[in-house]
């Protein structure tokens, strides 16, 4: 018999019900932060062709992008451990395997640098795999996303609460730039991760400050057949990763999410 991997408070359930999304405050040390960051500038100062492999930027080659859209850098967990440790964080996963029931897959990392010269990032949104079944949440596509510096009011993450649970099309008048109780502006700290289900309509509004905003997004899947890890590359990441890279199997529980459950019993 499995273990129980249903982990939320019940005042989370009912947060994350009503918003689409939990905030997780200081979930990462800050000498990470600071690596992570010195790491971001460095990936963030080199062509494409010149980011150690294999870190990419589909940012840089998708043809239909915006030349000023925000930067992102993919596959960041293989370029150094810290980024490892915060796909396994264990604060983060305690929330991502309760939303997939236990079958999480990690399907993408990205390191994002908005600058006072990035587009906004108008609202969008992905599936509407989002169900509550006998007092169980569950969100087939995750983002967790950690700031990786102080974020204030009325500049980054936005979204449309509620929308998650959405049975109409939202109306093409509203605005990442409206307010509440529509719309609303979410503040976080450096080391504050907002996860949120990719069905929930978010956006970001543009930035303003004389630094970058620098944030990392880390995507699970629940129950995923598809992708998988970097094969070529496998040797730079922990045995822990590359499983939770691995698609998932309903009859075979992973080792990394029964040792992170195991924690929490």
């Amino acid at each position: 018999m499995r273990p129980n991997v249903d982990m939320l408070t019940l005042e989370e359930k009912w947060y994350f019900d009503h918003h689409g999304f939990l905030i997780l405050r200081e979930v990462i040390p800050q000498q990470d932060i600071e690596k992570m960051v010195k790491l971001g500038h460095q990936w963030h100062a080199m062509k494409l062709e010149d980011l150690p492999q294999p870190l990419t930027s589909t940012a840089d080659t998708h043809p239909d992008y915006s030349p000023t859209i925000a930067r992102w850098i993919n596959n960041i967990q293989y370029g150094d451990q810290v980024f490892q440790k915060l796909v396994l964080n264990k604060e983060i996963m305690r929330v991502v395997i309760s939303l997939t029931k236990g079958n999480p897959t990690l399907v993408d990392t990205a390191l994002t640098r908005n600058t006072v010269e990035s587009d906004d990032i108008h609202f969008h949104a992905s599936g509407t795999d989002y169900t509550v079944c006998e007092g169980q949440l569950y969100a087939g596509f995750l983002n967790a996303a950690t700031s990786l510096v102080d974020v204030p009011n009325e500049t980054g993450f936005v979204c449309l609460i509620g929308s998650h649970k959405r049975n109409f099309q939202a109306p093409d008048n509203i605005s990442i730039y409206q307010g509440p109780p529509t719309v609303i502006n979410v503040p976080v700290s450096a080391g504050d991760c907002i996860i949120f289900t990719e069905a929930l309509y978010h956006g970001a509004r543009r930035w303003t400050e004389n630094y970058p905003r620098i944030t990392i997004f880390n995507r699970y899947m629940g129950n995923h057949s598809g992708g998988g890890p970097v094969e070529q590359y496998k040797h730079l990441i922990s045995d822990q990763v590359y499983e939770l890279e691995k698609p998932s199997d309903t009859a075979i529980q992973k080792k990394i999410v029964q040792r992170i459950i195991g924690e929490f019993g």
